[in-house]
This record gives C-alpha cells, sequence and structure tokens, in this order.
C-alpha cells in the first residue's frame, strides 16, 4: 500500500511543467519503488507511467537541445555548462526510471513501447558520445527487445536508422558507427528469424563493408561482434539470404570469410586482429559442413597470424580456433598442422634462446600455445583451451612426441656457483636469455596440472575474500620451493591475477554473459572432471606416468589428488 501511494504521487510529478525537483523526486521514486508493488496494484499505473516518462523524456530532451542552440545567442557561458549538466542527470534519472518501469511487466511492455521507443532512439543517437546517457537508452532499447512483443515494433522503428548510418559511416560524427553497430548486435540477440532476416537485408551488407575497410579498432570489434549476431540469430540459413536479404548464392559465407581475414590481416594492429577469434570459432561451430571445404585456407591464415604476432593476448586469442578444432578432431589437426610449413613473414627463429627453430606448423602452434596458454582471457575460453590440451595430450598422436618447446631458463653460475647477475652489457654480449627444450606433452601437462592446481587451492581457501586480486608475482606465498616459474606470456604459468580472480570462483563458475558461449556445448564441460577422465585413460594404457616424471613435486601431488 505504501509502495502504491508512493507511486500514485510520483506519476502526479512528472507533468513536464513541474518544478525540475519535484521531476527528478518522481523519477527516483519510480525506479525504487516500482519493484516493490505488488503486480496486481501496479498494472493501474503502468500505462500512465509509460505516456508520462515518455512525455518527460521527449520534452526534457527538446529542452535540453533548445538549450543548447541558443547558449552561443544568449552569451549564457559558463550558467549554460552548469544548465547542461543537471539536463543531462535528469535524463539520466528519466532513462533509469524507464528501464525499471520496462523490466517490471512484460504485458504492460508490450502494450505501452510505443509511447517510450521513438524518445528513447532518439535521445540515444544524440547523446552516442555521452557514455552514460547511450548506455542508458541503449539498455531500454535492449529491454525492450527483451519483449517478444515489442520485438517487431522495435525493429521496424531502429533498423531504418541504424541501417541509414552504417551506409554512410564517413558522415557521422564520433563513435555513432561503433554504438550503431553495438546497438543492432544487442537487437538482434533476440530476434526472430522474421526480425533477423529483415535486420539481414537492410545491415549485412554494411556490417561486411566497416569490416573489411575501416581501420578503427573500436568499430572493427563492434563489426565482428555484430557479425557473430546475425550469424546467431540467422544460423546457417542466412547463407540463402543474400547480402541484401533477396537470396543469392555463396555471397553470405564469402562475406563472413572475407570479414574474418580483414581482421587477420598483419596491416592491422594485433589488438584489432585478436576480434577475428570469436567470429571464427562460431563460424566453426555453427557452419561445420560449409567451412569443411576451406578448413586448410582458414588454418593456415590463422597460423600465419600466430607467427607475425607480437601481443600476446592476440596469439592467446587465436588459440582458441585450434582449441575448438582439437575438440572436434584432435588427430585431424595434428595431422593438417604437421603437413603445414612454417609460413614465411613472421620474426624468424634464430635457435639463439635455445629451441631450435619451428619445422612445421605443428611445432609454431604447439610452441605459442604452451608458451601463452597462461594469457588466454574469460572464463569460456579459459575452460575450451584448458580442455582442448587435455584432449590433445590424451590422444596419444605420435606426431606430438617429436615437438620441442620452451622450457625452464638456463641459470647462469659464477665461479663461486652462485647465480651470476645478468647485467646489461653481460646481455649484449652473450645474447638472449637461453631456455631448456622439453616435450610438448611434458608442458601440456604441466599447463593441466597448474590449472588443477590453482582450483584446489581456490577450493580450499573457500573462494577467497579478494583481498590477494592485485598482488604482484613477486608477491608469492613462497609455498613449495620447488615450484617452477618457467615460460609463458606473462611470466607465471598462470599469467598474474586473470586466471586467479577467475579460478577464485571455481574454475568452472565464472559466467562471462555470452549468448553464443552460454548455448555452446563446451560449455557445459566440467574443466577438472574433464581433465581427470582424459588422464585417466591415458594411465590406463599406461602412458600417464613417462609423461608425469617431468613434473614437480607440487604439480604431481595435485594431479594425484584429483585422480584419487
Amino acid at each position: 500500500a505504501a509502495a502504491t501511494a508512493v507511486l500514485d504521487a510520483s506519476l502526479r510529478s512528472l507533468d513536464p511543467h513541474a518544478p525540475a525537483p519535484l521531476r527528478v523526486g518522481a523519477c527516483r521514486a519510480l525506479a525504487q519503488y516500482t519493484p516493490l508493488a505488488p503486480k496486481d496494484g501496479l498494472k493501474p499505473f503502468l500505462g500512465p507511467a509509460y505516456q508520462r516518462l515518455g512525455t518527460l523524456l521527449e520534452s526534457e530532451f527538446n529542452a535540453g537541445e533548445a538549450r543548447k542552440t541558443n547558449a552561443g545567442a544568449d552569451g549564457a557561458g559558463a550558467a549554460s555548462a552548469l544548465d547542461d549538466g543537471d539536463w543531462g542527470e535528469t535524463l539520466h534519472l528519466v532513462l533509469e526510471a524507464i528501464l525499471v518501469v520496462v523490466k517490471c511487466d512484460d504485458e504492460a511492455a508490450a502494450a505501452w513501447s510505443g509511447a517510450l521507443a521513438p524518445a528513447t532512439l532518439r535521445v540515444w543517437a544524440a547523446k552516442v558520445a555521452d557514455p552514460l546517457l547511450a548506455a542508458d537508452a541503449r539498455d531500454v532499447l535492449e529491454a525492450l527487445a527483451a519483449v517478444p512483443a515489442c520485438l517487431p515494433p522495435l525493429h521496424q522503428l531502429a533498423v531504418p536508422t541504424l541501417s541509414g548510418v552504417l551506409a554512410a559511416p564517413d558522415r557521422q560524427g564520433p563513435m555513432l558507427v561503433e554504438s550503431t553497430l553495438d546497438l543492432l548486435g544487442g537487437l538482434l540477440k533476440p530476434a526472430a528469424k522474421a526480425e533477423a532476416r529483415a535486420a539481414h537485408a537492410a545491415c549485412f551488407r554494411h556490417v561486411v563493408a566497416l569490416a573489411v575497410t575501416s581501420d578503427d579498432a573500436g568499430v572493427l570489434q563492434s563489426a565482428a561482434e555484430c557479425l557473430r549476431a546475425f550469424l546467431r540469430s540467422g544460423g546457417v540459413e542466412s547463407l540463402a539470404w543474400g547480402v541484401d536479404g533477396t537470396g543469392g548464392g555463396g555471397e553470405v559465407l564469402r562475406s563472413y570469410l572475407d570479414a574474418a581475414a580483414r581482421l587477420l590481416s598483419p596491416s592491422l594492429e594485433d589488438g584489432a586482429s585478436a576480434f577475428a577469434a570469436p567470429l571464427l570459432g562460431q563460424m566453426l561451430r555453427r557452419l561445420p559442413g560449409e567451412i569443411a571445404p576451406i578448413l586448410l585456407e582458414i588454418v593456415s591464415a590463422v597460423v600465419a597470424r600466430v607467427a607475425r604476432a607480437r601481443q600476446p593476448n592476440l596469439i592467446a586469442a587465436l588459440m582458441s580456433i585450434f582449441a575448438r578444432l582439437a575438440h572436434a578432431d584432435c588427430d585431424g589437426l595434428v595431422g593438417l598442422l604437421a603437413r603445414m610449413p612454417v609460413p614465411p613473414g613472421g620474426e624468424p627463429e634464430t635457435g639463439e634462446d635455445g629451441v631450435a627453430p619451428s619445422r612445421n606448423a605443428l611445432e609454431l602452434v604447439l610452441r605459442a600455445w604452451c608458451a601463452y596458454q597462461p594469457d588466454v582471457q574469460g572464463a569460456f575460453d579459459i575452460k575450451l583451451t584448458t580442455s582442448a590440451l587435455a584432449a590433445l595430450l590424451a590422444s596419444g598422436n605420435p606426431a606430438l612426441d617429436a615437438v620441442g618447446v620452451r622450457g625452464e631458463l638456463v641459470i647462469e653460475t659464477g665461479e663461486t656457483g652462485q647465480r651470476a647477475i645478468r647485467t646489461r652489457a653481460k646481455a649484449r654480449a652473450t645474447g638472449p636469455d637461453r631456455y631448456t627444450t622439453v616435450p610438448a606433452a611434458t608442458k601440456i601437462l604441466e599447463l593441466l596440472a597448474d590449472a588443477v592446481l590453482e582450483a584446489q587451492e581456490a577450493a580450499l581457501a573457500g573462494g577467497g575474500d579478494g583481498d590477494d586480486e592485485w598482488e604482484s608475482e613477486g608477491d608469492s606465498d613462497g609455498d613449495d620451493g620447488d615450484d617452477d616459474d618457467g615460460g609463458g606470456g606473462g611470466g607465471s604459468y598462470l599469467g598474474g591475477d586473470l586466471f586467479d580472480r577467475i579460478l577464485a570462483q571455481g574454475i568452472d563458475d565464472a559466467v562471462d554473459g555470452d549468448e553464443d558461449e552460454a548455448e555452446d556445448p563446451i560449455f557445459g564441460i566440467d574443466t577438472q572432471g574433464f581433465i581427470k577422465e582424459r588422464l585417466g585413460a591415458m594411465h590406463a594404457r599406461g602412458a600417464l606416468a613417462g609423461v608425469a616424471q617431468g613434473l614437480n613435486a607440487r604439480r604431481q601431488r595435485a594431479l594425484m589428488t584429483l585422480m584419487q
């Protein structure tokens, strides 16, 4: 009763002619008390709430635009800037209240969305450079899109506007193209086939054009994510829709491949190329039959980009492609890479670090994977790559036995037998650090043992309290002096605090909130159970003991605990 009384008073205060403090208080009250009101008591208020919030949003937006237009002529100066700040805060509060009202009842949203959507879309387009207001407006539009009955009219309203922006990117203001791609992707996520096809017809070719021509990393990321949304909403049947929705051959598949090829281009900075991995991963998962005939070309392009990459995050991201292929067919992947030569154009391997140059793509990829597995980011990709390493190791493919990867740093000792100090002058004189070479199987088992060890320690700690999230690598607990610090892009096997944060929740508990990942069969894997099952199979055929002898005592104990 108290909540409904507050709502009644709040609605009366939403009149655009009411004093500003009263309108602000009304929006705050709606946002706070709408979720508390009983459903039956709330229904009579929802229609008026939609109407008055929509009117208030339109009124506030128009008033603010008028103030901006007249500011110069009136000589408002600093006072105008202060007014703009207050105006932006008011718009934020109105949008916040709208979002709460939209989420509280789907039936009301379906009946009254027309009172909110046009004004919200206008605010989004006009305030796209304001991160707070643009995000507020986008949240409202995506909340409306999540209501199935709202989706058709919302697409009819928004898609032509979005298509117009994407068709002429050079004429748009800062950030509008990137934000348009983000909003389009958000509207595609819940889209049914009819809306997906209409959006495909209006926008797909423009998104592909941006992916293959833009040099802006933000636009490329958003375009890649938008193409993933097109693929998810349209599925394999969208390949027959044609790039403009009129049907036609293999144009759509070719467009996806062109976008992926551009993202893998060595002409792009490493940070932009990392966005190829999620797109290619979903193409492999959703279009396996269509991708199979050109798999060799795709793998060759990914190997070539790995060879040229310099940033650990790019190399780590691209490992997810090989991981997905390993889950599909370990022996097929190993055979394909073993027959593939090392691509030209990468940084030449001289062997000065003590590891002989790669003889084929299999050695190149496994060395990169073992070195940069600690840099893999995101709970899903960690699950994907970790379980794929277990599958590779358990496959027993003889080609793996011939692969050597970087092992431990060779420690130089002085005349006293103590570790020698390595000065810059000495480094220039003696060359780069040197490492031992270890079998790939041993290194893979080390990485698996480290993942298991971290999960076990997190479980014993009850998930931790987060206080140690920001400890540097030098702030270790000194556990067991026999723990290794070998290879890896980040300096520790588990890549600093990133892996710690993920594993503090349990290796399988962290959620990324990505719909593609949530629908992926890999998502359901129990990583520790998967490792245990694959290592158990190795043990049953007598293949595990020899590999495990290369581990230190701490890692051996972790695996023994897992296997018991």
